[in-house]
């Protein structure tokens, strides 16, 4: 493993993107102070707005980072480096969760503390911290489908699965009677159902990138 390689093409990726990933913060955090206000409409919107942002740069980057670099001509730039298919691979699916955590986690962070000390539930919180581990999980897959396709309708499609699932995924876990009874509630509820999601949540990302660099390991060339 080349770990300094690694670190350079993570680093590369970086300061290609830093600046859309700080673009979606910035627009996570208003959509979430949206939600504040006292209006049924802009609430929703705030919402919408909300998920829609972290999906959405969810989305650019996965199919920037992975796909389309290389379809623009760069896999004989990548080839040429002293690095292997398991080098890249790394660089492409920790990299990539790792600036998409800027601003997932400015955005989640902020989200927590806005319906912490406004008006809204304190109840919601729960929810929010397992729907946002989810998008986690969802980027992840769509990291890993494009690291090992290279496809851009591969990754086209698993990223429309992904977010049908995530709206089935909502209901369901607001479906849940010791989780969604406490949606309105003005203390957060971390019951033993909410852990238990949130480790599954985490541990499914574990098992998909494990299951993603032991079939890179065994490759002997890029393509």
């Amino acid at each position: 493993m080349n770990t300094f390689m690694i670190t350079k093409l993570i680093t590369k990726d970086w300061h290609l993107y830093k600046d859309y990933m700080l673009g979606y913060a910035l627009l996570g955090i208003i959509s979430a102070g949206l939600m504040v206000v006292p209006s049924y409409t802009v609430y929703y919107l705030g919402f919408i707005g909300l998920i829609t942002v972290l999906i959405g740069s969810s989305a650019h980057l996965a199919i920037n980072i992975v796909v389309t670099e290389k379809k623009e001509s760069q896999l004989s730039f990548i080839t040429a480096l002293p690095i292997k298919p398991l080098d890249y691979a790394l660089s492409k699916i920790i990299g990539g969760l790792a600036i998409y955590m800027v601003s997932w986690g400015i955005i989640v962070i902020t989200t927590v503390l806005i319906i912490y000390f406004s008006h809204l539930p304190n109840g919601m919180l729960p929810m929010l911290i397992i729907c946002a581990v989810e998008i986690l999980v969802a980027t992840t897959l769509l990291l890993c489908a494009g690291v090992l396709s290279g496809s851009m309708a591969v990754t086209m499609v698993t990223m429309i699965v992904l977010n049908l699932f995530f709206n089935m995924f909502i209901f369901a876990i607001a479906g849940i009677q010791s989780i969604g009874s406490n949606i309105e509630s003005e203390t957060a509820v971390f019951n033993s159902s909410v852990y238990t999601l949130i480790v599954a949540e985490i541990l499914i990302i574990a098992i998909v990138i494990g299951t993603t660099i032991f079939i890179k390991s065994r490759k002997a060339c890029f393509l």
